[in-house]
């Protein structure tokens, strides 16, 4: 497939992404105004003046739950996820993984809306094989983060929905965290962890790895952050967001990459 084939499929189906979701608005718009009108009828009518409040408001970004981190040390990288899908209180699946592989050496963890999710993931991967046959080489995990920043900046006026980990070995073959607002905007970090229990583990990673924050001891005399440590710290958090977070559960997918290659963990999490 030649590249002019490939960009013809790709406006089209942003074409129709776009397409349906504005029927979509529309739809609920129409039916916002039905449920008004039957509201005011009712309650002029003395049927009760509860009925206008009884109408559920639904939301096109409702996000389906989980939980992603990122743990990078000095050669490797921990990306970790849960397994489970939700939409509002009820299990869509429990056997989800939120890490995608993009190149032998860089994954992408996300989760938020997770029809933007699989779309933005299947968009990358598209690009990924263009920059492949443009440039007839493999594409670096720096400039796999430049072109996720892109990506999603160039759909800023209708951003994807999503909380997006970007985690790789660089060209200097250290480990590398890049975290993405929902408008393309990115961030190198040492560590990050996003989802709906992402503001509830982060001061337990500030906590175990942030010396930035500590002045106990200068930087240079912190221990070093090896592969075991990481994983430990990884698995803690998935434990801990399973059993106070509704919608983060079932099975724990860590994933460490190295120059080496990639290593596949799997931990059992609260089914309930």
């Amino acid at each position: 497939m030649d590249l002019n084939n490939i960009n013809n499929i790709l406006l089209h189906d942003n074409e129709n992404v776009l397409s349906r979701r504005k029927s979509n608005a529309r739809k609920k718009k129409r039916q916002k105004k039905k449920r008004r009108g039957s509201s005011s009828s009712g309650s002029g009518s003395g049927s009760g003046s509860g009925s206008g409040s009884s109408c559920s408001s639904e939301s096109e970004y409702d996000t389906n739950g989980g939980t992603v981190l990122a743990i990078a040390g000095e050669e490797f990288v921990v990306v970790a996820s849960d397994t489970r899908i939700c939409s509002g209180l009820s299990i869509e699946t429990r056997d989800q993984c939120k890490v995608f592989p993009m190149t032998p050496l860089a994954m992408v963890a996300s989760t938020g809306l997770w029809c933007d999710t699989i779309s933005l993931t299947s968009l990358l991967q598209i690009r990924i094989q263009m920059y492949e046959q443009e440039h007839n080489k493999p594409i670096s995990t720096d400039a796999l983060a430049q072109m996720i920043s892109c990506v999603m900046y160039n759909r800023r006026f209708f951003p994807y929905h999503t909380c997006t980990i970007l985690a790789g070995i660089d060209s200097a073959g250290k480990g590398a965290v890049y975290y993405y607002d929902p408008v393309g905007h990115m961030e190198r970090c040492r560590y990050r962890v996003l989802g709906s229990s992402g503001k509830m583990l982060l001061p337990a990673l500030d906590h175990g790895l942030g010396w930035e924050h500590h002045t106990l001891l200068p930087p240079d005399q912190y221990p070093p952050l090896d592969k075991e440590r990481a994983l430990a710290l990884a698995r803690n958090c998935l434990r801990v967001a399973s059993d106070r977070d509704l919608f983060t559960g079932d099975t724990g997918v860590l994933k460490v990459i190295t120059k080496d290659g990639i290593e596949t963990e799997m931990i059992a999490l609260r089914k309930d």
